[in-house]
């Protein structure tokens, strides 16, 4: 038993090593982390001292907003591009058929990988799982991973085997192998969730400080701290948003951006940076983040038309709504928009949904940028060009 477990341990460092081995340079940043935390109003995280220390290293985005609630389908949001209508936090299944930021990543051959803090193992599928805290609950929730409720992952060995522990992102971290994209949430106790706004601010300061060292990794790497969504359902699902690292430029450490941002926004961040192609959902027309734009030229932000009228707080008509009567097929994607990157649908989801796409199937996404929720639901018309 101790061989067989030596020898998957060898295999899964080999593994990551391989992974991180060739460096996709990008315009503004060579490397993205990502971290979330949980359930915390705008007003509330921003007074925080932890997270005020943080701001003096990087930017705050002030106009940061989550989809709806509760966390788990601004989770799927976030590398998917829709939330499929989810209203709820229970285990669910996202067909093979729609893709995510890992098709995007892959196609460029940027390397990748999910980290969860007391995830048993490599690839664990299962609703959650004690840990180190040992106070009873669960530590790790499947909630807070949205790679594993999407088929198209989980159904490959290869993009299974890159979803892990804080362990695994230790060992790379510390052998300077870690990949160009990395999706990481901490366990429940210090993303806040079981805790307070202060336990997981406090808990982020101390995690970042490492990565925040300026020998911490030799490429240009972004880290975007950030929450799932507020406190509060009764009003809009704002929530903050720090970008931090080694990419940000020193005239703009201790700033503020003010333009309309959300989850999206990561997805059209990602593309315009390593000219990735789209996914032909809600990433297309999403804001690409100021400082990035700025790097590489991009001028296309905008407000969103409806951003008013939109609180974000209820979710609108899909697959995984609970309401018999709101439940909706999983939408066709656009295959005429042209997104962040400047090119089009990747070419493996438009052969995906080539029967569709043929039919003229009406499309909710017409990449404007406009936000949506339960009291404003999308509008399906047929595709055209952004």
């Amino acid at each position: 038993m101790r061989v067989l477990i030596l020898i998957a341990f060898l295999a899964c460092a080999c593994w990551e090593a391989a992974r991180a081995a060739k460096l996709v340079p990008g315009k503004a940043f060579d490397r993205l982390i990502t971290i979330w935390l949980e359930n915390q109003d705008y007003a509330k995280v921003v007074l925080e001292p932890s997270i005020a220390d943080l701001k003096r290293s990087g930017i705050l985005l002030t106009r940061f907003y989550a989809h709806t609630h509760p966390s788990q389908p601004n989770y799927l949001a976030a590398i998917g591009g829709d939330y499929w209508g989810n209203d709820h936090d229970e285990m669910i299944h996202i067909p093979e058929n729609v893709s995510t930021v890992v098709d995007l990543l892959d196609y460029r051959n940027i390397s990748w990988a999910g980290y969860f803090e007391d995830m048993p193992g490599p690839g664990y599928m299962g609703n959650y799982s004690d840990g180190q805290t040992g106070n009873g609950g669960w530590d790790y929730v499947r909630k807070h991973n949205p790679f594993v409720s999407y088929e198209s992952i989980i159904m490959e060995g290869e993009r299974l085997l890159a979803l892990d522990s804080f362990r695994a992102f230790q060992r790379a971290f510390k052998e300077k192998e870690v990949p160009q994209f990395v999706f990481m949430t901490p366990n429940m106790m210090n993303d806040g969730h079981n805790t307070s706004n202060k336990f997981a601010a406090d808990w982020a300061h101390k995690f970042l400080q490492p990565l925040l060292d300026p020998k911490a990794f030799d490429e240009k790497t972004l880290i975007m701290l950030t929450y799932d969504e507020s406190e509060d359902y009764s009003q809009p699902n704002h929530i903050v948003t720090l970008l931090l690292g080694s990419a940000i430029p020193p005239a703009l450490k201790g700033t503020e951006d003010s333009t309309f941002y959300t989850h999206y926004s990561l997805l059209s961040t990602l593309q315009n940076n390593w000219i990735l192609p789209n996914l032909g959902r809600y990433d297309v027309g999403a804001n690409v983040f100021r400082f990035v734009a700025e790097a590489s030229g991009y001028t296309k932000n905008k407000e969103p038309a409806n951003a008013a009228s939109v609180n974000n707080s209820i979710s609108y008509p899909g697959l995984l709504h609970t309401e018999p009567v709101k439940r909706l097929g999983i939408p066709v994607p656009n295959d005429r928009l042209i997104g962040a990157g400047g090119l089009p649908i990747l070419d493996s989801i438009k052969k995906k949904w080539s029967s569709a796409i043929k039919k003229g199937e009406e499309t909710p996404y017409d990449g404007s940028g406009n936000v949506y929720d339960g009291d404003n639901p999308p509008v399906y018309s047929p595709p055209r060009a952004n």
